[in-house]
Formats: C-alpha cells, structure tokens, sequence
C-alpha cells in the first residue's frame, strides 16, 4: 500500500507539510502561515521560509487550499487588447508582484461579442479573488456590478465613471503639458497632436492638458492640428500624413500614445522630411523606440513597470484586509519627458 504521505505523481517522495518546514527553520505554523497568504512578516522570516521552500521542495496544493479559504489565490487582469507593448508590460509586472506573495494571474482580453459571456463575468466564474483592469467602454457596467457584489476591482490607466474602486493611473494632463514646454521652450508656436479618441479617460485628459499648455504660453489651439481617431498604428499614418498636407503645416508635432507614435514615424520616413531640421517631434511611451530612431527620439514616458506594482500592491492589500472598509485610493504618477535629437528650433 502506498504511503499516503506520497506526493502524487512523484512516488516514493514523502510530501512536506508546514510542520516539515516549521522545524527546519524553527519558527511558528503561524509565521509558516502568514507566509503563503501573503502576509507582512520580518524580512529574516520571509529569507528562512524561502529557504526552506527550496530546500525541501514544498509545493502549496492550491486545489486543499482553495477549498478551505474559499479563494483561489489568483487575480484577474482584464486588458483591452493583448498585442500592445504597453499592456504586455502591466501583465508582467503584475505577474511578477503577484507571483512573490503566492498569487497567480489568470489574463484575459476584454471582449464584447453577441452570444458570448462577457470577459469580467468569465473572470469572475473562475473565482478570482479580484480584478485589475484596464476598462473598455464595455466593461464598465461589468465591472461595477462584480464590485457591487464584494470583488475587489483595480483599475489601471482609465476610470470608469461612478465605480468607487482603487486605481492607479497617469498624471496624464502633465505628460502632455511637458511635451508642449519643451517644444515652446525651443521656439514652437504652431505645434499639432495626434491625439486619440476623446471617449477613453487618459487621452482626453492628456489633449486637456495639451490645450491648457497651450493657453499657458499664449499660443493659439487651431482645430486644424488636431487629429483624433482610433489608438492604431494605422490611425497615426493617416493623422500624420494630414498634418503635413495641411496648407501652413505645423512645426511640431506632439503623439498621445504610443500606437499613434509608430504610426507618425512611419508616415514621416515616408515624407522624405527631416527630424528636427523640417519638423520637430514628441512621442510618448517607449524609451526602446526613441533609443533606435535617428535622431533618438523626445519622448515622454510613463513609469509602466510602477504602475503595474503599484496595482498589484493594492489588490493584496484588499485581498490580505478582512472586513475592507478602507475608501477608494487613486495613486497618481508622474510621466517624465527624456530629451532626445527629435526637437530643434523651427526654422525661419
């Protein structure tokens, strides 16, 4: 007969248990305990549990565990699209946060098809203690009402109007009002945005912030160097191709997203047109990109990975506080604008 102590699949191999790892390190079941559910302890305790994991080979039975606590120990990120460099970065960093603390994530695109189950109620189904999320317009009802059942719900990058929920997100009007200083600062006055959809949170608050650093340096806001429409590769070529078609082009050019950078880029290189000599130009988003264009690239930047931790850091906080009758937090970071050679003086 076997031993019943044997690990499934790997015979003969006695399981350890928390008491197998109680006495290697001799601490307290319940210092053993708080490790594996993600709570704060000594950080001498938390090396000796690690240790001892490795050495021994502790695996946790996440199916027992589930059962007992009623949670799964995973968490739900919801991202509009999987394709993106800006959301592939929030997914690891959120993996990796999640992961030290014994927290899986289980990641999904938002979707909104007729006849299929929505992405937050499939979420939800496979009992994921929370959601982080980056909301399309679709998944706000969604969202409020699995908040309103008790599942605790962050938001990244956008807010979704009337869900009280933590969020961590751009100081989006700054980012872009740091792109419309530097440039004035180098003698622009006719600068122009490709600016995104006006329905999605952060980019109306970045073009807002745009047309404020405008009127801060008396320079006037012309509805014909503003060019919205989908965040695509394809909507900033076509953005950037009408910009240098209209009769009195602008000097300058400001993108709000990332998307809308490579697009601008790629209608540029088709212009025949020299950056900065004939136009200078700001992207956003990726220090990669500016760092292999020639000249490398201004770009304002936003501290992806942070953002990611920071999210992560509020759903255990939610996840490891029982009852959670703490109010709604919004943490606000800051954008940086990293200079590069893609902004000159205008020429005469």
């Amino acid at each position: 007969m076997s031993d019943p102590r044997t690990r499934t699949g790997r015979p003969g191999r006695p399981s350890v248990t928390y008491k197998d790892l109680q006495e290697h390190t001799g601490l307290s079941l319940s210092t053993i305990s708080k490790y594996f559910n993600g709570l704060p302890l000594r950080e001498s305790n938390r090396l000796a549990v690690e240790a001892a994991v490795n050495e021994l080979g502790y695996r946790v039975n996440t199916v027992a565990r589930s059962l007992r606590t009623q949670r799964s120990r995973t968490v739900g990120v919801l991202l509009p699209v999987l394709d993106n460099n800006f959301h592939l970065s929030i997914i690891a960093g959120i993996e990796a946060s999640l992961s030290a603390a014994g927290v899986g994530v289980v990641v999904s695109a938002s979707r909104d098809v007729e006849g299929q189950q929505g992405s937050v109620d499939a979420l939800a189904d496979r009992m994921v203690d929370g959601i982080i999320a980056v909301p399309s317009a679709h998944d706000a009802a969604p969202l409020t009402q699995v908040s309103a059942r008790g599942l605790p719900v962050v938001l990244i990058d956008r807010l979704v109007d009337g869900l009280e929920c933590d969020a961590v997100v751009l100081d989006n009007a700054d980012a872009a009002q740091q792109a419309v200083r530097h440039l004035a600062d180098h003698g622009h006055r006719r600068i122009a945005v490709l600016a995104g959809p006006s329905d999605i949170w952060s980019l109306r608050g970045r073009y807002g912030g745009f047309a404020e650093a405008l009127r801060q340096r008396d320079l006037d806001a012309d509805p014909a160097m503003v060019r919205t429409g989908p965040i695509t590769v394809e909507s900033g070529v076509v953005g950037m191709r009408s910009l240098l078609a209209e009769p009195d082009r602008p000097t300058a050019v400001v993108c709000l997203n990332y998307e809308l950078t490579v697009g601008a880029l790629i209608a540029l290189n088709e212009s025949g047109l020299r950056v900065p000599e004939d136009l200078s130009f700001v992207g956003f988003d990726s220090l990669v990109l500016a760092q292999v264009t020639k000249p490398r690239l201004s770009m304002v930047v936003q501290p992806t990975h942070e953002i990611a931790v920071r999210a992560a850091e509020l759903m255990r906080e939610r996840l490891e506080q029982e009852p959670d009758t703490r109010p709604a937090r919004r943490v606000v970071l800051p954008a940086e604008l990293v200079p590069g050679g893609s902004v000159a003086r205008p020429r005469a």
